[in-house]
């Protein structure tokens, strides 16, 4: 369990460079160079503690075997597949939304969640009603995130600069209670 969250812990620093990115070189005022000078820096940093993150949480996943579980590993794997061919289809063709990799990012995140919540509850490291709060707190999160990333091209440039920031902060949040309710 320590590896799972130490993997959420680095991608809850993750989330606050990814702000901090997003918060330089997103402001309506910037222009569109994203990924150069101090822009670059701040990615490069983001992009080093998200794969990291990713990659503890996942060796922590996959470490030791559950006993038992709510979710089969692999039923998780085919709902986030399914979910973002699903997403991916009706964003792009129903509502005419340009396809960015925050859409993959939001499923892939919600689908980590599940699988670290699934195992912290195979380890008896959280009891039924915690496993319950945090996987109505990740879906909130999720649907929180898929709305602002669905409007964020139907508003004004300041108003979409604020509305990029919200799926980080409640996805920080969420990691931040699992890291609190979870032993």
């Amino acid at each position: 369990m320590a590896q799972i969250k130490l993997g959420q812990a680095l991608l809850i620093v993750c989330c606050i460079f990814y702000l901090v990115w997003w918060g330089v070189a997103f402001h309506p005022d910037h222009g569109n160079s994203h990924t150069s000078g101090l822009d670059g820096i701040l990615l490069l940093i983001t992009v080093g503690f998200g794969l990291a993150g990713l990659y503890i949480n996942m060796m922590g996943i996959i470490k030791t075997p559950p006993k038992k579980g709510f979710i089969s590993g692999i039923t998780i794997i085919a709902a986030g597949v399914a979910t973002y061919l699903i997403l991916l289809y009706g964003t792009r063709v129903f509502l005419h939304r340009q396809v960015t990799s925050e859409l993959f990012l939001i499923v892939g995140w919600s689908m980590l969640e599940v699988a670290s919540i699934n195992r912290a509850f195979a380890w008896e490291t959280v009891t039924i009603d915690k496993v319950a709060i945090l996987l109505i707190l990740t879906a909130i999160a999720a649907i929180l995130s898929l709305y602002f990333y669905l409007q964020y091209y139907r508003v004004k440039p300041m108003t979409g600069y604020l509305f990029g920031m919200i799926p980080l902060i409640t996805e920080a949040i969420t990691m931040g209670i699992f890291e609190f309710l979870t032993k």
